[in-house]
């Protein structure tokens, strides 16, 4: 009985080792597969990560190849032709005008020599008549008489209204209404701007003289100067001082303004001489 007690604890305690062995055994080659599955997971990646550098160095070189045959390609293209030259400045061309600064208003004055002319406004000279656009400061009547003295019509005008100087009577003028007016009327010379007329009449004519006298000068320096003489005297003694001349009239300046911008515009205005 004792044997067969002892017979069987030996086995228990044999079939205990082998169990203990087994779990030993199978941890061991557990242990063993995992680390072979880890050593074969490892080259894989290694080759993903060489394809990946392989790709890169692919386009790196094909960037390389391409930015070397752009580099020949504009090696052999000729190069882009020059711009044709500027033309050459013409030396002939016309430079630009500065705009002429406006004349400033010259009114006429009583010179000693346009007294004279006048004597004193005693006696005024014939070619001074008719002698329009003046203008008168108070009112004037008018009055057209027959062939038997009977007043036929009659007509006033009122103050700042222009008239026709025709004459002077006893120290009045004489005037009409219009320049074929046949009715006259009387006004004092005081009470209207004649004698600016008459003064803008002389300087006119004497600035028409100066220049005329300065033409033929410049004239007889390529002509003979007798003959440039003769003309200028010939022309001297046909010219009146008051005769031919524009009437008043205002350009800017004023009625009676005589400089050389209302000269011109009176000029192309009237068709008169200047």
């Amino acid at each position: 009985m004792s044997n067969e007690l002892a017979r069987m604890l030996f086995l228990k305690k044999k079939y205990s080792m082998d169990i203990n062995r087994f779990i030993i055994l199978f941890s061991v080659l557990l242990f063993c597969s995992c680390e072979q599955l880890k050593d074969v997971s490892l080259p894989n990646n290694d080759n993903n990560e060489s394809k990946e550098d392989v790709v890169a160095e692919k386009k790196v070189d094909n960037k390389e190849t391409t930015l070397s045959v752009e580099k020949q390609n504009e090696q052999l293209d000729p190069p882009a032709p020059l711009p044709p030259p500027l033309p050459p400045t013409d030396p002939k061309t016309p430079k630009i005008v500065e705009a002429e600064i406006p004349t400033k208003p010259e009114l006429p004055e009583f010179s000693e020599a346009l007294l004279k002319a006048v004597s004193n406004w005693n006696k005024i000279p014939p070619t001074v008549f008719p002698l329009s656009s003046v203008t008168i400061k108070k009112e004037v009547s008018f009055i057209a008489k027959s062939s038997s003295n009977e007043i036929i019509a009659s007509a006033k005008k009122s103050p700042g209204e222009e008239v026709v100087a025709v004459g002077l009577y006893q120290g009045d003028l004489v005037v009409a209404p219009s320049l074929t007016g046949r009715m006259r009327g009387r006004i004092a010379i005081d009470d209207i701007d004649f004698k600016q007329g008459v003064a803008y009449l002389f300087e006119l004519r004497n600035k028409q003289r100066a220049e005329y006298e300065k033409r033929q000068a410049e004239l007889a320096k390529s002509q003979k100067s007798g003959d440039a003489q003769a003309e200028t005297k010939k022309n001297k003694e046909g010219d009146s001082l008051f005769d031919d001349l524009p009437i008043p009239g205002d350009f800017g300046h004023g009625k009676f303004c005589i400089c050389k911008e209302c000269r011109e515009k009176r000029l192309a205005a009237t068709g008169s001489m200047k």
